[in-house]
């Protein structure tokens, strides 16, 4: 009988909100070239491209989102009155987002952002998304929209439900899959919090599988998730066969848990738009 185990890989960082699971089967070939003795970690990097690294874009784009922005924060779209070339579009976004940087510095705080690309490849004229920061509301939606001169500029509040913001990210995402070869429809700051992408191959059991794949098939699957992952809610799974490989894999989204009664604790990223910059020996901000 083939001996398989079990990879578990996730998108994780400590004090997150938000994280995504995956389980491989590896099969008896594969297990002294791929089977770790010890859980692995490493900090996930941005995909350089669409074609090699679609499904990666769309998970680090969910991750960055859900884990670094919250209610408290901002959503923008940006139009313009006369519709440029993607090439000055570009320049011109480059430049709105240099002006909001001095806004937010002049009060003493860090843009955080992540800006998505719409444009004729999605059907659409070309316009922006940007999700960004309020700095606990220190930056109003006004002073925003004013820094925008090429067309209509509209700000919004944040407003992640149950799932967080996963209807937004879903909604943004169109553009990720409409995107040019070898093109991302998204960027963001250099700054934002991001996951480290932790493989284990020691806590997943053959028959926590084969549980798992039994209550997907008894619409169950939520319930028997959150059993393995206390304090988590399951947003989203996918269970099935790999079409190449024919080995079993799972797939969860999961939300963590607010405390019951309690204020969770500012996050690092809060913590860090609230900092003041550091000051230089004529007491101006930098």
């Amino acid at each position: 009988m083939k001996h398989t185990f079990i990879r578990e890989k996730s998108f994780y960082r400590k004090n997150c909100v938000y994280q995504i699971v995956d389980w491989f089967e590896y099969s008896e070939e594969e297990q002294q070239a791929a089977r770790h003795s010890r859980k692995q970690r490493q900090l996930a990097t941005l995909p350089k491209n669409k074609s090699l690294n679609d499904k990666h874009s769309r998970d680090m784009f969910e991750w960055l989102v859900q884990n670094n922005f919250g209610k408290d924060d901002y959503s923008a779209t940006l139009t313009f009155a006369e519709e440029p070339t993607n090439e000055v579009g570009k320049r011109l976004l480059d430049n709105f987002i240099k002006r909001l940087r001095r806004l937010y510095r002049k009060k003493g705080l860090r843009l955080d952002y992540v800006a998505v690309t719409e444009d004729r490849a999605s059907g659409n004229r070309l316009h922006y998304h940007l999700i960004l920061n309020s700095g606990n509301r220190a930056i109003m939606r006004d002073e925003i929209e004013k820094l925008w001169h090429e067309g209509y500029c509209n700000v919004d509040r944040l407003q992640p439900n149950e799932s967080g913001l996963t209807e937004l990210c879903w909604y943004l995402e169109k553009s990720q899959k409409n995107a040019a070869k070898h093109k991302r429809a998204w960027t963001c700051s250099t700054h934002l919090k991001r996951p480290d992408i932790i493989t284990d191959d020691n806590a997943i059991s053959r028959k926590r599988m084969r549980t798992i794949q039994k209550a997907a098939r008894n619409d169950d699957i939520k319930s028997e998730v959150e059993k393995i992952y206390k304090n988590w809610t399951c947003i989203e799974s996918e269970i099935g066969v790999n079409e190449v490989t024919g080995r079993q894999f799972a797939r969860f989204k999961l939300i963590r848990k607010p405390l019951p009664g309690k204020t969770r604790r500012k996050t690092e990223r809060a913590a860090a738009c609230s900092m003041p910059l550091r000051q230089n020996k004529n007491n101006l901000r930098i």
